[in-house]
């Protein structure tokens, strides 16, 4: 149990501290999409954009501090953005889900894969969060650099995908 605690914790803690970092770097790439798939002015926008960027700075913080409350933040954020980009996606708005700041790839159902991924992630760490705590050293060292390659890999699923689709051909 251990190790899914902590492959779910630092799996999320890698997702959530690079989607945040990416975001906060630069909101316009998000500001453009929520404007265009949400109703909201140019200011509306700009504040859900840098209020997505603290809900996930805030998980990252949880998940270390307070494990349970960061899991259960996890399933909100990721529920919210799930349910966003199915209404996107089934819309037909061609648009990136700037999940990880600027991208040239559209939402698409990987986006609605990757987030159930997740979601399954995160449930199974507020699952293990009561029966589990940061272990011994030697399992979060171990854990530490797949779970951190998944997490922030699965930002990027969707480029990823595309380029090993047999359709991809490299752009000059």
């Amino acid at each position: 149990m251990d190790i899914l605690f902590a492959f779910s914790k630092i799996s999320l803690v890698s997702l959530f501290g690079v989607s945040a970092v990416m975001k906060a770097r630069d909101l316009s790439p998000l500001v453009a999409h929520l404007v265009l798939t949400l109703p909201l002015g140019g200011r509306a926008a700009r504040t859900l954009a840098m209020s997505t960027v603290a809900a996930e700075a805030a998980i990252v913080v949880a998940l270390f501090t307070a494990p349970r409350l960061g899991f259960a933040a996890s399933l909100v954020l990721l529920t919210g953005f799930t349910v966003h980009l199915a209404r996107v996606l089934t819309s037909g708005t061609a648009t990136s889900c700037a999940c990880a700041g600027s991208s040239d790839a559209q939402v698409s159902a990987i986006h609605l894969i990757r987030n159930a991924i997740l979601l399954a992630v995160a449930a199974a760490g507020l699952l293990m969060a009561p029966h589990s705590h940061s272990g011994p050293v030697a399992i979060n060292l171990i854990v530490a650099a797949p779970a951190a390659l998944f997490g922030a890999g699965m930002l990027w699923l969707d480029e990823m995908s595309q380029f090993f689709s047999p359709q991809y051909t490299r752009s000059s």
